[in-house]
């Protein structure tokens, strides 16, 4: 055979070639789109929710609560914690043996629904007030919110101050710091969203070494969560990890930052917050917004956390909720 016949051959092999790849890649696809789908079923199942389902602007959210006392805490989540109730195991275990604790998911975490509504502030802010009212969980509340949840905290606080008696802090940022944190870009975290729709993060998973790596976005994360709720919290980030909901809050960061600094700061309400060590070395800016969280109430208190990372509550619990109850115990005596 000549080249020049060769080279014609493959010029007449080449578009079934491209073909039956194209083929083999939809095929692919659909049907890892339907053992994601089919997954998911078989998971809402064998993992009910743990707490409360309560109907909120006509769509289900998830509420647990566990304890009694005078003084409810409430537990609030940062960006991308697929799973609240495992990600605050390690705090809501211990607290609720003096006070009443409550895990609350909101739209597109956990066990309660997407929404298509917008995740602005004011938004997320009314959603949590009416989970609580319409759950039973009366005030006054002691906020601990981590990550991104000091925007909500925060706005609660400001939107209604007579039902919050405190915030705590966990390596939580500053408005000022997200107002102008710059965020991943919506293509980026569709792309994310695609790889778990398609199946492929799911086929991933099945790999031990890539599911402790799903499981663990830190160092030392996870190691106070107990081995028989790994298996709930891998199925909660294989349904809920970069949904619709939860790109839609990254992207409103830096406008739901500006509305709560433009609402003022929060008078002489008690604020206590855990900064990571880690991330004030490797995360320029966080250090000095870190402290500039004392202009935010004249009643402050700043604690460093020299060795723990982002998630703090996984890295030094036991000195979090020391914190946590004598605050609680000295606003009960107040």
């Amino acid at each position: 055979m000549t080249l020049e016949q060769k080279t014609k051959m493959l010029k007449r092999r080449w578009p079934k070639a491209v073909l039956i790849i194209l083929l083999v890649l939809v095929v692919s696809v659909i049907a890892g789109s339907i053992y994601q789908d089919r997954s998911k079923q078989a998971e809402a199942i064998q993992y009910p929710p743990l707490g409360t389902i309560v109907e909120v602007e006509g769509q289900q959210m998830h509420v647990y609560a566990q304890g009694e006392g005078d003084m409810t805490i409430v537990l609030a989540s940062g960006h991308g914690t697929e799973n609240p109730y495992v990600d605050f195991y390690p705090l809501h275990e211990k607290l609720s043996e003096q006070a009443r604790v409550v895990v609350y998911d909101r739209f597109g975490y956990g066990w309660s629904d997407q929404t298509s509504v917008s995740r602005d502030i004011d938004t997320i802010t009314q959603e949590l007030h009416t989970l609580l009212h319409e759950s039973g969980e009366k005030g006054p509340y002691l906020f601990v919110a981590h990550s991104i949840a000091s925007l909500e905290a925060i706005r609660f606080a400001q939107t209604h101050p007579d039902e919050v008696a405190g915030i705590v802090l966990l390596d939580a940022g500053n408005p000022t710091f997200y107002e102008t944190y710059e965020t991943p870009s919506k293509a980026v975290q569709k792309s994310m969203q695609t790889l778990k729709n398609t199946g492929v993060l799911r086929m991933l998973s099945n790999i031990e070494s890539v599911a402790d790596t799903l499981l663990q976005p830190e160092e030392g994360y996870g190691q106070h969560i107990p081995e028989s709720l790994k298996k709930l919290q891998l199925a909660m980030f294989l349904k809920n990890f970069s949904n619709d909901t939860v790109i839609d809050e990254m992207l409103l960061l830096q406008s739901n930052a500006k509305k709560v600094i433009d609402a003022g700061d929060l008078g002489d309400l008690p604020l206590i917050w855990f900064t990571s060590g880690i991330n004030q070395q490797a995360i320029k800016g966080w250090a000095e917004s870190q402290e500039a969280l004392a202009e935010w109430s004249t009643n402050n208190k700043q604690m460093i956390l020299d060795s723990a990372g982002h998630y703090v509550h996984h890295h030094e619990p036991g000195i979090i909720i020391e914190e946590i109850s004598n605050l609680t115990k000295a606003l009960l005596q107040n």
